[in-house]
């Protein structure tokens, strides 16, 4: 597979002052040396509670011995989700051949805002009715074993940390960048949580103080400017203006020959907001999310983010100004990260970034232009290794991290 930085890395990869982006190696995280290593860790169940699907894992290390996948539901009231959890644990556990008492613990990872340090969420967005829930104490009264919860970016940035592209770092940072975009920080090893374990929101840093507001409250964030969510609602703007015919007779096109579509998930949808539909990295596992087609003008055409990539592959011009927008801002986010951390590498992941070079290309050289020469060559900003399985082996690593 052609990395999302291998045009980046021929034109901006080795700049005189040292500061590069990195094309990962692609080295499976189970290589025979880290299986050594390995080997060695004990057994651990890892949760991904999503939007979409619970997914839960028994793991070692990276390894995964066994993998569940439930939906969500429509239903994510904490008396209709909690049960299915329940039981996906026990089916990974099953599956694997062993028992709670063998394991080390359980790592969840659930949407923000939640105090790692209790183990309660706080009105995520996408989980109405989880207001003040004891998710830690509630899996510890069900399972008998230590438990640990963090936020879904900090656990993906600790599955990064100690298994993926950032192991023998000691300052990284982890952006995944998606419908939303989270970030993990890593301070001189140690996960940085901060007062009631909201730091490391990324996204609602500001990079347009005089822009629109976003969901958060906060003015001109990143999450605003860069996200998938942004890029789809900048695009459906501009059709709803009348200013993205073009965009709009290619997202027609698509519909009247979606069989020839290789990635569906491009589909435009009628009457469906797309900022809903949530962004995946790549996963032959993952469900269809797109609206069953319906005849062309019935409801307003909406495109997503992965219609407006493909259309400014294909070169129309308004398509290519969002992504360009979005890439800019996101180079705007490196250097403030750059600035506030020194870090030494910097991990990018999440649906977005399967863009490649016409997101990368212009993030890069706003990094170059734009961040201080001392900092800038210290750091290397590199794509995410662990790819679909991030948030379980993430959710692993929190056990380790805890515990050893």
């Amino acid at each position: 597979m052609i990395s999302l930085a291998q045009t980046a890395l021929q034109k901006y990869g080795r700049i005189d002052n040292g500061w590069s982006f990195m094309q990962n190696n692609d080295t499976p995280a189970t290589s025979t040396q880290q299986s050594l290593q390995e080997n060695q860790l004990p057994l651990v169940v890892g949760v991904d509670l999503g939007g979409t699907q619970i997914r839960t894992a028994v793991l070692r290390g990276a390894t995964l011995l066994s993998r569940v996948n439930f939906l969500t539901g429509a239903n994510t009231q904490p008396d209709s989700v909690l049960p299915r959890v329940y039981t996906a644990i026990q089916e990974a556990l099953d599956k694997a051949n062993v028992t709670i008492e063998q394991v080390a613990g359980i790592g969840a990872a659930a949407p923000g805002p939640l105090d790692s340090a209790t183990g309660i969420v706080f009105s995520p967005p996408n989980f109405p009715g989880w207001d003040g829930i004891p998710l830690r104490d509630m899996l510890a009264q069900r399972f008998q074993t230590p438990i640990f919860v963090d936020n879904d970016a900090n656990v993906a940035g600790l599955g990064e940390y100690m298994f993926g592209a950032g192991q023998g770092s000691r300052y990284m940072i982890y952006m995944t960048i998606s419908t939303g975009i989270g970030g993990g920080v890593i301070i001189g090893g140690k996960l940085l949580r901060g007062t009631n374990g909201i730091a490391g929101e990324l996204g609602h840093m500001t990079i347009d103080w005089q822009g629109e507001r976003c969901a958060c409250g906060n003015i001109g964030c990143l999450e605003y400017n860069a996200s998938g969510t942004s890029i789809a609602r900048r695009a459906n703007e501009a059709i709803q203006a009348g200013e993205g015919t073009e965009l709009l007779t290619f997202a027609r096109t698509m519909l009247q020959h979606s069989s020839t579509v290789a990635d569906q998930r491009a589909l435009p949808t009628q009457g469906v907001d797309p900022s809903t539909v949530e962004l995946h990295m790549a996963d032959i596992e993952e469900e269809d999310t797109r609206a069953g087609s319906t005849q062309q003008g019935e409801e307003a055409l909406r495109v997503n983010a992965h219609t407006v990539a493909l259309a400014a592959e294909a070169g129309i011009p308004l398509a290519r100004a969002i992504i360009q927008h979005a890439a800019e801002a996101l180079g705007a986010g490196f250097v403030n990260i750059i600035h506030c951390f020194n870090p030494d590498i910097i991990i990018v992941g999440g649906g977005v970034t399967q863009m490649g070079p016409m997101l990368m290309e212009p993030a890069l050289r706003i990094v170059q232009e734009r961040a201080m020469k001392r900092p800038r060559e210290a750091v290397r900003i590199m794509q995410a290794q662990l790819g679909a399985n991030v948030g379980l082996i993430g959710a692993g690593a929190l056990v380790y991290y805890e515990q050893l």
